[in-house]
């Protein structure tokens, strides 16, 4: 039995004398052995993951009424992310991978930008998450639509006109808010639905020429699918 693992190793050396190791595709162990032998192995570096393997969110509604202020109260979130720290170890050489925890808390504020006008029985809310370290709001209850801009300092809240009722009325979902990359809208029944905006910013192409921004459609059709 020894014998014939020495013939195979022996096999192996000669078939992949001019292998490297990749450990993002899984490693040639014949292609390993032949770089051993010719003292060229290229050992990977150890690295830490970009991606985490797991994000939780944390989240809080946030009330305006009729006779509220337009700047609502701090809210404080946080969130956590998993990702894998790899080690080299052993000879031959592999990698061990073990969690990292990363922890973020965001201190924000909803700012309504400008003025609506609100009848005593309406409100609108706003739900604000901290999903790892993406800070987002999305509209709960809403009587305007509006524009979001998510900043260190706050998150602000452009009005763009009430929401129409005779669209909705007639089967169309209108426009909420507009975040830039996601069109949210309210549909007849008062659910909200998301659709990611087509055509997102573009960067600036230089510093005298603001981001290219298309705003999202009006309408949107809801889609119901059957089980």
């Amino acid at each position: 039995m020894k014998k014939l693992t020495i013939i195979v190793v022996s096999m192996s050396f000669a078939a992949s004398l001019s292998a490297q190791v990749n450990f993002d595709q899984g490693v040639d162990v014949r292609a390993f052995a032949a770089e051993a032998s010719s003292g060229e192995l290229d050992i990977p570096e150890a690295k830490m993951t970009g991606i985490p393997t797991y994000s939780s969110r944390d989240c809080r509604k946030v009330e305006f009424k009729a006779d509220s202020p337009l700047t609502s109260a701090d809210i404080t979130l946080k969130s956590m992310e998993m990702y894998q720290d790899c080690h080299n170890v052993g000879y031959p050489v592999g990698q061990i991978c073990t969690p990292r925890p990363e922890h973020y808390t965001e201190t924000t504020r909803v700012v309504i930008t400008e003025p609506r006008q609100l009848k005593p029985e309406q409100k609108e809310v706003f739900e604000v998450c901290l999903w790892g370290k993406f800070l987002t709001i999305r509209p709960v209850e809403a009587v305007y639509k509006y524009k979001s801009r998510v900043t260190f300092d706050g998150i602000y809240m452009t009005p763009q006109g009430p929401i129409e009722t005779a669209k909705a009325a007639a089967g169309a979902c209108t426009l909420a808010m507009d975040t830039g990359h996601t069109c949210v809208y309210r549909c007849p029944d008062g659910d909200y639905i998301s659709r990611p905006n087509p055509f997102p910013p573009i960067p600036a192409p230089n510093p005298w020429v603001g981001p290219i921004h298309t705003p999202c459609a009006p309408t949107a059709q809801q889609i119901f699918t059957g089980l």
